[in-house]
């Protein structure tokens, strides 16, 4: 791999931009979100900053994904159940003591295999979910899986709990006819279905030859994600491309270059006219999701339009209009 300067590869993204949006493609947040169609209600809290509760837990996966960013040792608890507990608590607190704490985003996912924990996540939102509703609140939820543990006993259990969309990673079972046996059971019973993906070159004509599957089921939402590169990944890439093969750039955090995978599978679905979204998530979200200065937020006007709508019941928009942070203090 060879480090670039970020602006070699940003100029490539915005020349490449500027042709997809002649085609259909969209710009919100300032230009920070990069996209076709409606994207998922779940990102917008990236953006804005709002509040949100994002439930972690476990490390465990029967994949072995060969550019994971997660210690590959992959020790039972990433936290203590100590910590843990003391995480849960504080949201539970600010449920309960602070009206302003309204969160319309919650989302459950893991360093693994989020369902491989679904009893810890089930004990959570028996917790949280009754002081959401007490503020008559519909929180949008999404949950992170590989899929494979998702048949339809499993998938009752996601769906009693809360869960609105599940975010599939079907690269990492080598696109697997059971997954998307799963993927096409979540959309019958009635799951918003996302497919979310690495933006990692091998993979490019494989996701391609797959789009017209992802259109059959009626997946809502394509993201593609720009490879994060990690203390824990950074070695076995090199590897896997050695010398010049593969460029790596320094944003918010080192990102491996897609080499335009991502605007060319956007151009094939515009070009298609498929019904799904697809979500350039690239290193300048990571900056809108990490910045510590994030209650400076977008105008409501730079993300009007650009997610899939949903009625949380919390008042959010009337707030926006009428002038008022993101994020109310607590």
């Amino acid at each position: 791999m060879r480090v670039v300067p970020y602006q070699e590869i940003l100029e490539e993204k915005f020349i490449r931009q500027k042709e997809l949006l002649a085609l259909g493609a969209k710009r919100h947040a300032n230009g920070h979100c990069f996209h076709t169609g409606d994207i998922s209600f779940g990102c917008r809290a990236c953006y804005t900053g709002e509040q949100a509760i994002h439930l972690f837990h476990g490390t465990q996966c029967m994949c072995k994904c060969p550019y994971c960013y997660y210690n590959p040792s992959r020790e039972e608890q990433l936290l203590t159940e100590q910590q843990q507990q003391k995480e849960l608590e504080f949201h539970l607190y600010k449920l309960k003591e602070f009206d302003k704490y309204r969160p319309a985003i919650l989302s459950m996912c893991s360093s693994g295999e989020t369902l491989l924990y679904i009893d810890v996540f089930e004990k959570y939102a028996a917790q949280i979910y009754p002081l959401i509703y007490r503020k008559n609140i519909h929180p949008y939820t999404y949950l992170y899986t590989n899929g494979i543990l998702a048949d339809e006993p499993m998938l009752r259990r996601v769906q009693a709990m809360g869960v609105n969309e599940l975010r599939f990673h079907w690269s990492a079972s080598n696109f697997s006819d059971q997954v998307y046996e799963h993927m096409k059971l979540a959309k019958e019973m009635g799951f918003i279905v996302t497919v979310e993906e690495p933006a990692y070159p091998p993979n490019k004509e494989a996701i391609i030859e797959h789009l017209p599957m992802l259109e059959a089921v009626g997946i809502c939402h394509l993201d593609m994600i720009e490879l994060h590169l990690t203390a824990h990944n950074w070695d076995a890439l090199e590897r896997l491309f050695p010398g010049d093969s593969a460029r790596v750039y320094k944003d918010y955090f080192y990102h491996l270059y897609d080499e335009g995978m991502t605007y060319e599978i956007m151009e094939h679905c515009l070009r298609e006219g498929y019904h799904f979204s697809v979500l350039d998530c690239n290193s300048g979200v990571e900056r809108c999701r990490n910045h510590q200065d994030q209650e400076i937020c977008f105008s409501w006007e730079s993300v009007e339009g650009m997610c899939r709508p949903w009625d949380s019941g919390n008042g959010f928009h009337a707030r926006m209009r009428n002038g008022c942070s993101y994020r109310d203090e607590v």
